[in-house]
């Protein structure tokens, strides 16, 4: 697990060298093992690298150069089939390996089969590679976005990192260019508190989708972004039949999986939150390691409403792991709350990563890798809004229109939330909404966390929205246009919420503390049988991921499944009327709302001290809104 980073040149630059290494020391937690530094003889091109050291720890020393000096890598990530594809690469082309890591795999496959090698890497990873023999290169993210890849070109410069600052600090200190913040991503972020790809905040500033590589030509300096993977839509003739047969599939897949993914030279546990993924992977890991206690980690908290113990511990027992339950301290973590916030270098409001990063940091005490539940939700239909479509066709049929519109959404738009939290009076006001709204604007409104499009028109000042619905939220839907409803709702899920939010939260988090979270979940060849199965193999009266459950139902404690689900956070809402009160009222200042230009100063101020006076309780969207001005704060 490393940090890359790399600059292209259309002309030889003569700071190219300490420009390169900034950008790596600003990337240190990603890599506090080992660094490194590759620069071509017409310093035009530079590649370098951050290492956290997990597999082969003496000779994975990276850049990594081909023995012919004609090709040079730079590798984020981890490739989970590394050792079958080093087997078939000595079977076909009696390759010689010097080390047993797996950078050399990919160096000496893309040397062997090019870029056609990129489809048969199963893992996380950004990877960056600059081949000589034809004056190239390429830049790969993962097939689901596991590891970050950022980029910005211009007609003299391409420059690329595992994170912003890198790009950031680069553009400002050489004078590239004044970054500006984008439209898109500002309405996107305020959308959905976070920011998926290609955007970011920045105009001109990118990240590269999951699934796709930059091919860059040094002799034109020409570049093209080529797909190699996606979901793909199956027919409902193609879609698995037999239940039966698929809880077979699904199970030996899910022990590949997570057996790839404990693969590790140091040591190792797991996340286990006692909800249904978490728990899963915990159970398997302790079926394939059964001569050893599997190390897990959870949250304890004296506020019931945070606290994992009831699961996790019935789960610990269970699986018979060495249990190490995490008290969830809040003010370390407001301590710590600052450095979390700024450090994903965009604004990013899931407070949710605010608990991950402690929990992150109390485990890497005692392993350097955690596997983890994530995607679960997405692949197999975990989440409750897949509910949704269901639930408004049975109303329809109970309740009239004109009822509907004229006596119930009234009724509940006048009753204004009270609590921090998400609870039910939040989720009827969210699902009236979707009664009478088209599938579309039903999707991208359940998606929001934010503010929905209408509350922007009024928010921002007219010069900085823009619908973000037109540009960015339709050409996603587009691709789904032909998947049921449910199947929709999860591409989605998959294309945006995992890739811009949940991903991007576990990197940071984790990284941040230099230690490395794995999600067998997120094996694509999981993802792509999980859009194979039919929606009743999902949910089913009302209960979701069935066939999940009954899969391994026999490995978890009886009655698992009934027990309360705590949440995975903080009370932000809390903190902004008291330890951030003082913070959050200076950001509403009517001097510097006007030096901004962003912001309409009336709907703003009323949104804050509506929360403040505890008139309404506008958490999400004043979080939303704090994080921005932070983020903005720190970087204007």
């Amino acid at each position: 697990m490393c940090g890359i980073n790399g600059i292209i040149s259309k002309a030889p630059f003569e700071l190219i060298n300490s420009s390169l290494e900034s950008m790596n020391n600003l990337i240190v937690h990603r890599g506090p093992d080992d660094d490194g530094i590759y620069v071509n003889s017409e310093r035009t091109v530079a590649l370098g690298m951050r290492r956290l050291s997990i597999i082969d720890l003496v000779s994975g020393h990276q850049p990594m150069i081909s023995e012919d000096g004609k090709i040079v890598i730079v590798f984020n990530g981890e490739i989970y089939n590394y050792q079958e594809l080093r087997k078939v690469l000595i079977a076909q082309y009696n390759v010689q390996f010097k080390t047993s890591s797996d950078t050399e795999v990919i160096l000496l496959g893309y040397q062997h089969e090019g870029q056609s090698f990129f489809v048969k890497l199963n893992g996380m990873y950004a990877i960056a590679i600059y081949d000589l023999h034809v004056s190239k290169l390429f830049v790969v993210r993962d097939r689901v976005g596991e590891k970050p890849l950022y980029y910005w070109k211009n007609e003299e410069y391409f420059i690329f990192g595992s994170e912003l600052k890198s790009i950031k600090h680069i553009l400002n200190d050489r004078g590239f260019e004044d970054l500006k913040i984008s439209k898109i991503g500002l309405n996107i972020y305020f959308n959905l508190t976070f920011i998926p790809a290609p955007h970011t905040i920045y105009e001109n500033v990118f990240k590269l989708e999951s699934g796709r590589y930059i091919e860059y030509d040094l002799s034109s300096f020409e570049y093209k972004e080529i797909k190699y993977w996606d979901i793909q839509e199956v027919s409902e003739k193609d879609k698995l039949k037999d239940y039966t047969r698929a809880k077979k599939i699904l199970r030996e897949s899910v022990y590949d999986s997570v057996e790839k993914r404990m693969m590790s030279d140091v040591p190792y546990g797991a996340f286990l939150s006692g909800g249904v993924d978490s728990s899963i992977i915990t159970a398997v890991m302790a079926d394939i390691k059964s001569d050893e206690r599997i190390k897990t980690f959870s949250i304890i908290s004296d506020n019931k409403k945070f606290d994992e113990s009831a699961r996790s511990n019935a789960v610990s027992k269970h699986c018979q792991t060495e249990h190490f339950p995490i008290l969830l301290d809040f003010d370390a973590i407001q301590e710590d709350m600052e450095k979390v916030i700024l450090n994903f270098d965009e604004p990013f409001a899931d407070s949710s990563a605010l608990p991950s990063f402690f929990v992150s940091k109390i485990t890497k005490q005692y392993v350097k890798v955690a596997l983890t539940g994530d995607g679960g939700d997405e692949v197999f239909g975990g989440y409750n809004r897949y509910l949704m479509q269901g639930y408004a066709n049975k109303y329809r049929k109970i309740v009239p229109e004109i009822i509907h519109n004229n006596l119930v959404k009234p009724l509940f738009d006048q009753i204004s939330l009270k609590k921090d939290d998400r609870g039910a009076l939040f989720k009827i006001k969210k699902f009236l909404r979707t009664v009478n709204a088209t599938d579309f604007d039903n999707l991208i409104n359940i998606m929001s966390l934010g503010f929905l499009n209408e509350e922007l028109t009024d928010m921002l000042n007219s010069s900085y929205y823009v619908d973000s619905k037109q540009y960015f939220f339709s050409e996603i839907y587009h691709k789904a246009k032909n998947f049921s409803t449910i199947s929709k709702a999860r591409f989605l899920d998959f294309k945006i919420a995992l890739e811009g939010d949940m991903l991007v939260k576990v990197d940071r988090s984790s990284m941040l503390n230099s230690m490395e979270c794995r999600s067998p979940f997120l094996d694509h060849r999981l993802v792509e049988f999980g859009f194979m199965l039919p929606d009743n193999f999902l949910i089913q009266k009302g209960q979701t991921k069935m066939i999940l459950k009954d899969t391994f139902k026999d490995h978890l404690p009886e009655g698992l499944f009934s027990l309360p689900k705590s949440g995975f956070g903080v009370p932000v809402g809390d903190w902004l009327r008291d330890s951030l009160r003082d913070e959050l009222i200076s950001y509403i200042d009517p001097a510097f709302i006007q030096d901004q230009g962003i912001f309409n100063l009336d709907y703003i101020t009323k949104l804050v001290n509506n929360h403040l006076e505890q008139k309404d309780d506008n958490t999400f969207k004043v979080w939303t809104f704090y994080c921005f001005q932070k983020w903005y704060n720190s970087n204007f």
